[in-house]
């Protein structure tokens, strides 16, 4: 691989057995009360079985789930109908991919992967609003502007971002992106827009060819490109630290993670974490994916995704603090909780949560979801809005 790992074989097997990946869950911790008539909710998309898990980030319980696919798993548009079957035959279902809440919890956006659309839903009542139907075989990651006006989607085999008026469902702009656009994430600041791109031919594409390997930045409001910062391999998640000065970016290809100027793109560091098992040989495949810096700025949550655990790295001197072992539960998808407390990771093949404590680096519970956990992403809803939908009782 393009970056060695530090651990293979019977290393790996040692730290198992002195309990250093050890993962097995525990109570969860006392944490400080949502609002009044509030309740912190965590959204998990579930790209296999098409819906959005809902967990109360105080409790650690989970509340129910919502259906992304109320129309069915048939696409509307017929052009995008026409080549479903073949998209079903090279990847498997996607549905429900990306999600994101509107700041007063009426609403779940949602990118629809093979769907290639993207949706609103009514929380209380299920139903969707709108739906726009992307130029991409696929609706990939999404971010949504602080102020809730704006949905930024992936159209990942369109090489662009598109960009939606959350009210109305309607195109508001888009703009140019490498191949194979991926993640997306606002700065603190929320001025600027980045996005990852992997880079490589799409598989949904027959005679699509590799491209640029970058982070486009974009302007919030204009959507006009400021910068663009070339790499050498594509790029998979990536972090801001709380005042934007620095970021942690997981590549293809690499066991770990990097911490990048976000102006120049100068790789400053490259902090190198544990192969366990068969290192992957594949350069277009990402062994970490999922990542989150704490909301205090001290520690990298790093999810090792073909590595079946989940690390706590020091962000000043890149100290291994833990890893935590999820056995065979490719963790995919990192999010911190709103408070602080929690870095929460989507286990893809053992549709699970876990909620990782950055106090006591374990992890403290470990919690179902659908089929397939993928993106998530934590937002305050009114408790009568989960009352009306019957997440609670």
């Amino acid at each position: 691989m393009g970056v060695p790992g530090i651990l293979v074989g019977c290393a790996a097997a040692a730290l198992l057995a002195r309990g250093v990946l050890a993962g097995a869950p525990e109570g969860a911790v006392a944490g400080k009360p949502a609002r009044a008539g509030q309740h912190d909710v965590l959204f998990v998309a579930n790209v296999v079985d098409g819906t959005i898990t809902l967990i109360d980030t105080q409790s650690l319980e989970r509340l129910g789930a919502l259906n992304a696919i109320p129309d069915g798993k048939t696409p509307q548009d017929p052009a995008q109908a026409a080549i479903y079957p073949g998209l079903l035959a090279a990847r498997g279902p996607i549905y429900a991919y990306g999600v994101k809440v509107a700041p007063d919890g009426s609403r779940v956006y949602v990118s629809r992967g093979h769907l290639g659309d993207v949706v609103a839903i009514e929380l209380a009542t299920g139903k969707i609003l709108w739906r726009f139907q992307t130029n991409s075989r696929r609706a990939d990651h999404t971010a949504l502007s602080p102020d809730g006006s704006r949905l930024f989607v992936s159209a990942i085999a369109a090489n662009e971002v598109q960009v939606l008026d959350t009210q109305s469902g309607k195109l508001a702009g888009s703009f140019v992106a490498g191949t194979r656009p991926h993640v997306l994430s606002f700065t603190p600041d929320g001025k600027h827009v980045y996005n990852g791109s992997l880079g490589i031919a799409s598989p949904e594409l027959p005679g699509s060819r590799s491209g640029p390997k970058q982070l486009t930045v974009a302007d919030a409001k204009t959507l006009e490109v400021v910068r663009i910062l070339p790499f050498e391999r594509g790029v998979r998640p990536f972090a801001f630290t709380p005042n934007g000065s620095l970021l942690y970016v997981q590549f293809s290809d690499g066991d770990g993670f990097s911490e990048v100027n976000p102006v120049t793109g100068a790789i400053l560091r490259t902090k190198r974490l544990p192969v366990v098992g068969t290192p992957s040989t594949d350069p277009n495949e990402a062994p970490h994916h999922g990542i989150a810096v704490s909301m205090d700025g001290k520690t990298i949550c790093d999810a090792a995704k073909l590595y079946d655990y989940i690390a706590l790295v020091d962000r000043a001197s890149f100290e291994t603090l833990a890893t935590i072992a999820v056995p065979g539960g490719l963790p995919i998808e990192a999010e911190n909780s709103s408070d602080g407390r929690y870095c929460f990771v989507a286990n893809r093949n053992g549709n699970t949560v876990s909620v990782i404590s950055y106090e006591s680096r374990r992890e403290v519970r470990r919690i179902p979801a659908g089929v397939g956990p993928h993106e998530l992403t934590e937002a305050s809803v009114p408790e009568a809005i989960l009352r009306a939908g019957g997440f609670l009782k």
